[in-house]
This record gives C-alpha cells, sequence and structure tokens, in this order.
C-alpha cells in the first residue's frame, strides 16, 4: 500500500509540474504578438545601399508602419501595411539608405499610430541598430545614438516601467513555483506516511 501512494504522489507532482511549465509558456506565447519585432537585412551597409526591411510580428492592424531613419520623427525610408492574417506582420521590402549618411552607428525605427482598439502593444515604435561603413573599410564609431537635442529623444529617454505583459509572466513565474513547492510537500508527507505504515505493521 505505501508502493502505491508513492506512485500516487510522483504521478501528481509530475502532472503539477507539467500543468505549470505549460502555464507559463502558453501565456509567453499568448503574448509575444504584441510585442513589435522589427528585422533589418544586412544590418551593415553602405551610404545609398539598398537594405531590406520587415515586421515580423507584434503591430497594429489598422494604421501604415513608416520606416524612419535614426530617429522617431526622422526621414521616411518606407511605408508598409500590415497584414492582418499573420500577427500584423509587414514587408519583406525595400528601403535606401540617405546617400549622404556619415559612416557610423545609426538606428533604423518602425512607428506606427495605434488606434484604440490596438492600446495593449508594447514597444512601438521597433528599433533596430545598423552600421554605416566607409567606401573599402571596416565600420567606424559614429556619433552616439540620441544625441541631446535629436528629434524625439526625449520620449525614448524617459524610464518606462514593466509592462503588462512582464507583470503578467512573472506573476505565472511565482504561481509555478509554489505549486511546484505545494507537490513536493505532498510527496514529503505521502513518504512519511508511508514510512510509518511500514513500522507500525
Amino acid at each position: 500500500m505505501a508502493e502505491a501512494q508513492l506512485v500516487g504522489s510522483k504521478r501528481l507532482f509530475l502532472g503539477t509540474a507539467l500543468a505549470a511549465v505549460g502555464l507559463v509558456a502558453t501565456a509567453g506565447a499568448a503574448w509575444a504578438p504584441h510585442v513589435p519585432q522589427l528585422e533589418v537585412t544586412p544590418n551593415r551597409m553602405r551610404p545609398g545601399d539598398q537594405v531590406v526591411v520587415a515586421g515580423t510580428r507584434g503591430f497594429g492592424f489598422t494604421n501604415p508602419v513608416e520606416v524612419r531613419f535614426n530617429s522617431p520623427d526622422g526621414p521616411v525610408l518606407g511605408t508598409f501595411q500590415p497584414d492582418k492574417q499573420a500577427y500584423a506582420a509587414w514587408g519583406p521590402g525595400p528601403i535606401t539608405i540617405p546617400a549622404d549618411t556619415q559612416p557610423g552607428t545609426y538606428t533604423l525605427y518602425a512607428t506606427q499610430r495605434l488606434a484604440d482598439l490596438e492600446s495593449h502593444i508594447r514597444g512601438v515604435p521597433a528599433r533596430m541598430t545598423i552600421e554605416v561603413i566607409g567606401p573599402g573599410g571596416p565600420p567606424v564609431v559614429g556619433r552616439q545614438l540620441l544625441q541631446p537635442g535629436e528629434e524625439g529623444s526625449a520620449e525614448l529617454l524617459k524610464e518606462e516601467g514593466p509592462s503588462l505583459g512582464a507583470l503578467l509572466l512573472v506573476g505565472l513565474g511565482v504561481a509555478g513555483v509554489g505549486i511546484f513547492l505545494a507537490a513536493m510537500a505532498v510527496v514529503a508527507g505521502n513518504r512519511r506516511r508511508g514510512v510509518e505504515m511500514e513500522r507500525a505493521s
């Protein structure tokens, strides 16, 4: 009988642990499409080069996305309409780096005006760092990103608090740990009872 109780406890422990892991993974997968992601290929180029940009998911469905150069208010290099059937992905499509760009490190921004029903989206504008290199030479260190006085820098330099998705995942992680510890306590209690029953018999 003690052995049967031990087997049952192990099954309960494994089932509880798997359920907790599945809950956290499901929550993460559900939140992931709401985090905009910008891809740039390649991310090292020369002035005047054409590169390919794409938003893999997470943007709003309603309004177009504008890819801007080195500032959320910078020159628009391309405009793309999100796909309503693929997690609001858009592209891939070409943009051209301005021909007068000096070698250095810059940022591309994917900006979008979100509709009222899209307020749950976090991370707009999405951004990606690129390197512009000189003719025939390796990349050189350019001006710092978001220098004082650069358009749009004040908003980006504001410290943002944790998003709702991050808090949700932290809460689920804590809950999973609690379930795990409770299952361990059940297993330990059943083992003690099994040993006491064996001694009594």
